[in-house]
């Protein structure tokens, strides 16, 4: 066969590298591993972090913001382990430190005692885990181990929004020279125990005799959870026991209109299951990865459904931060219950959403009724979202209590509970339904 010459080469090596960058001997398999396993940990630290002092962050956005982060770490924390298993290496320890001084450093950022210092303290590790991935991807053979560079290239670009966003939330938080002087004591503190680790890879410079003084711990007595939800001071009435939208929705003789609305408020509220979902999480330890990534896309699911209320409240010029969004069920939930509890109690009302006539098939439809069009949207993905819900609950709660009329029965019982130690619970408000209402009816929705 005749073959005529092109005049130029094609792109050598796919692309990924040229030659003398491929001629550089790189990383040994496992000095790349033992680096992997480092950065895998502080990103599992990372998760934990959150999953622990979402209930205790007042602020709503931040609420918001951590349970996307919270799924994303999940999934990168998933990507490294597969990545390791690849490399010669079972899978085996990598729930335990790597380096004893790692920990300490991961430790300490989870006694941060504040808003100001938990968000400073993510984004100095955040910060420096993307210097960290530059330095693998600089340090290792971009041809032999392209499959690690890939992989930390993709996580790089989740890692830069997530600490854009916390960079942001710090330029509004901290305003002041008392918040300023807060975060340079902070990431002092943090960075000390950094340079002890000798960095997130582990193979920066022994730190010097002065660098080597580390500041008096926060770690030396474990960690107490608290799972009591907070809010910031934009909301009042958080206890509120009036269950005005949800009377509104479930009466089929009210107009579509007041319907939908009490449906997005419904939304709105969701936050409450993120922060239910955390206290789960946190007092479930020792479970295949795969739980954690499940329930991290979950709280993320339940956030984004919040946030859809947010949107719609929002761009029809509702303050929605004056409606009572009350924490009873988080509350209850989170102090009343055990994890098991909690899970039965998430899987009874997922469950109680599938048939098509009362559960979120319906509530599509009474968007659609409505003739608002984002509603539709935000009610058809939804859908979408609780139904992989059921499949979670079914794939991890369900076998765990020993199938599904075990798990609705252990919710039984807990619904019970809850009935017979529910406070009184003081509502401020009585007709915060019917003034709500009475203020949007003749408006047309925003398009």
């Amino acid at each position: 066969m005749v073959t005529t010459p092109h005049p130029n080469r094609l792109p050598s090596l796919a692309g990924i590298a040229d030659v003398e960058e491929a001629s550089v001997a790189g990383l040994p398999v496992d000095d790349n591993v033992n680096m992997l396993k480092r950065i895998h940990y502080v990103k599992k630290r990372l998760y934990d972090t959150m999953i622990r002092h979402l209930n205790r962050t007042p602020e709503w956005e931040a609420k918001g913001a951590f349970s996307l982060h919270i799924w994303l770490d999940a999934e990168h924390v998933a990507a490294i382990r597969k990545r390791v298993s690849e490399m010669r290496e079972p899978p085996l320890h990598l729930d335990k430190a790597p380096d004893d001084k790692l920990e300490r450093l991961m430790d300490e950022l989870l006694r941060a005692n504040t808003t100001t210092e938990l968000l400073s303290g993510l984004w100095f590790v955040r910060s420096s885990l993307l210097r960290a991935y530059r330095a693998h991807r600089a340090l290792t053979n971009p041809l032999v181990d392209h499959p690690t560079c890939r992989m930390l290239k993709l996580i790089a670009v989740e890692e830069e929004e997530t600490f854009d966003w916390l960079a942001a939330a710090l330029d509004a938080l901290v305003v002041t020279d008392r918040g300023r002087e807060e975060r340079r004591a902070w990431f002092a503190h943090l960075y000390a125990y950094l340079r002890h680790a000798r960095g997130i890879l582990g193979n920066e410079p022994e730190p010097t005799a002065d660098e080597a003084k580390l500041p008096e711990p926060r770690a030396a007595e474990p960690f107490a959870n608290d799972f009591v939800p907070r809010r910031d001071d934009r909301f009042a009435d958080l206890h509120n026991s009036v269950l005005g939208a949800d009377e509104a929705y479930a009466d089929r003789g009210r107009e579509p209109k007041e319907r939908v609305w009490a449906l997005l408020y419904k939304r709105l509220r969701e936050i409450d299951v993120p922060e239910m979902m955390c206290s789960i999480v946190a007092e479930t330890p020792d479970k295949p990865w795969d739980y954690y990534v499940d329930m991290g896309r979950q709280i993320w699911d339940e956030a984004r459904h919040s946030m859809m209320g947010e949107v719609a409240f929002a761009k029809n010029g509702v303050d929605w931060t004056r409606l009572p969004i009350r924490i009873n069920f988080s509350l209850e939930l989170n102090t009343m219950l055990t994890p098991d509890e909690r899970h039965a109690v998430l899987y009874d009302i997922e469950f109680g959403l599938m048939p098509g006539d009362t559960g979120k098939k319906h509530e599509w439809e009474t968007a659609k009724a409505s003739g608002y069009g984002l509603a539709v949207t935000f009610h058809d993905y939804d859908w979408a979202d609780e139904v992989l819900h059921a499949q979670i609950g079914r794939k991890w709660i369900v076998p765990q209590l020993g199938g599904v009329q075990e798990t609705l029965a252990t919710a039984k019982r807990a619904f019970a509970k809850l009935a017979g130690s529910r406070p009184d619970y003081e509502s401020l408000e009585k007709d915060w339904w019917e003034r709500f209402y009475a203020g949007v009816k003749d408006r047309p929705f925003a398009t």
